[in-house]
């Protein structure tokens, strides 16, 4: 098995604008999901428990 020389070295300045160009496209799917997952469960509070109490007098 050979070493990688590659993991040793530090980043050159164009490989990390290459990782910077790219975006956060990971991040942004990741936020999306856990927003989507957060209003479902409002919306499953919402409609399964709090409307079905009725009306507060």
């Amino acid at each position: 098995m050979e070493a990688n020389d590659t993991h040793d070295a530090p980043p050159t300045d164009a490989e990390v604008e290459r990782i910077v160009a790219a975006g956060p496209h990971g991040a942004i799917a990741l936020a999306g999901v856990a927003t989507l997952i957060v209003i479902a469960i409002w919306f499953g509070f919402y409609f399964l428990v709090f409307l079905p109490r009725g009306i507060i007098h």
